[in-house]
């Protein structure tokens, strides 16, 4: 006979084109053919299912027959991981981040009391009760010691940085006074040489008076100026005490705003932590144990892919759905109930349904 077209044809049709072809040929008059089908491709489902992959195909089977085939609905298996010890798994997360958060919210109220110079501060009343107290109480002792500490530091540099100042200006000020007294000598040493000279001019002194007072008043205006220069230096050790004790209530004051930054970013990623992890427990306990439309009613989307021929198409099914050979199944748990919702707790509402594949929560 040569080659005989089958693509597309039922078993049927194809023993009737065999036939006759045979009997235009003339090779049996009367032939009878009967074709059967030795092997069917496979079917493949994945998505939330016990154990995704590829099965074989039985003629006459619908989407429920293969969701029985691949173990059933699990919404939160990875592989034979059980919801029971995943379950376990998310309570410990969320209990060690938990404990990371009070930390810092212990942290943050210990830099509010800090940049207010307080000695102690108030923990927040909120510790998790799975943890016992004394592990509270040695994170907030903890806390309380950094405190202490950071304190005394920084008393002890202020405290040498006003002392430093304060003898900056007590020199100043004995210098300034200093001054103003040999500014007082100055002028009665120049009132005596003025004196000294107009009785020169009359004769009533020689000249080795006079120059023994002009000696005396260049001496006393050197010390004036030795004294002025003295007086300068001080003013400015004394600006240069009033800097540095500055700069040190300013770096101070910036390195807690810095810390405390960095410790409300980090509050912030462990508590957008903390609501995935309540999400997802959340999730399992409502999906992770059913497996039937029954107990998913309307939380289940099913979606096959079927190539036709030379054509590819996406199929919206069912249960009743009947599957062919070679369809790709693809199955979907939708979280309607109300889950993750930025800035709101786990049974805050959303617009938009999320939907949960496999094991990977969006």
């Amino acid at each position: 006979l040569g080659d005989i077209k089958a693509r597309g044809l039922t078993t049927v049709a194809l023993s009737q084109a065999i036939q006759q072809a045979f009997q235009q040929q003339k090779l049996i008059l009367q032939p009878f053919v009967k074709v059967e089908i030795g092997q069917y491709r496979p079917f493949f489902i994945s998505g939330t299912v016990a154990h995704p992959g590829s099965y074989p195909f039985q003629p006459g089977i619908t989407v429920r027959h293969a969701l029985a085939i691949a173990g059933g609905f699990r919404a939160s298996a990875v592989g034979n991981t059980e919801p029971a010890l995943e379950i376990a798994d998310l309570r410990s997360a969320r209990s060690n981040l938990a404990l990371e958060e009070y930390r810092l919210k212990v942290r943050l109220a210990r830099l509010q009391a800090e940049s207010r110079l307080e000695k102690s501060f108030v923990a927040p009343p909120d510790s998790p009760v799975e943890f016992g107290g004394q592990l509270i109480d040695g994170i907030i002792a903890s806390e309380q010691q950094q405190l202490d500490a950071r304190l005394a530091a920084y008393r002890d540099d202020v405290s040498y940085l006003e002392a430093s100042l304060d003898r900056a200006k007590k020199e100043a000020a004995m210098l300034a006074a200093a001054r103003e007294e040999r500014e007082k000598t100055a002028n009665i040493q120049l009132q005596e040489l003025q004196s000294a000279r107009s009785l020169r001019e009359k004769g009533l002194i020689t000249n080795s008076n006079v120059l023994t007072a002009e000696r005396a008043h260049t001496s006393y205006r050197a010390e004036l100026a030795q004294t002025e220069l003295q007086q300068e230096q001080a003013q400015q050790a004394m600006l240069n005490a009033e800097s540095e004790l500055r700069k040190k209530h300013q770096s101070h004051e910036m390195e807690l705003i810095g810390q405390t930054q960095d410790a409300q970013v980090e509050l912030g990623k462990i508590q957008s932590q903390i609501r995935y992890v309540a999400d997802k427990l959340l999730f399992i306990f409502t999906y992770g144990e059913q497996r039937t439309f029954d107990d998913l009613q309307g939380s289940v989307r099913i979606s096959i892919f079927r190539r036709d021929q030379k054509i590819a198409h996406d199929i919206v099914a069912d249960q009743n759905t009947e599957v062919r050979a070679g369809d790709v199944i693809e199955v979907s748990v939708v979280a309607n109930k109300g889950f993750y919702a930025p800035d709101s707790g786990i049974s805050s509402k959303v617009q938009n349904p999320a939907v949960q594949r496999s094991m990977v929560g969006q």
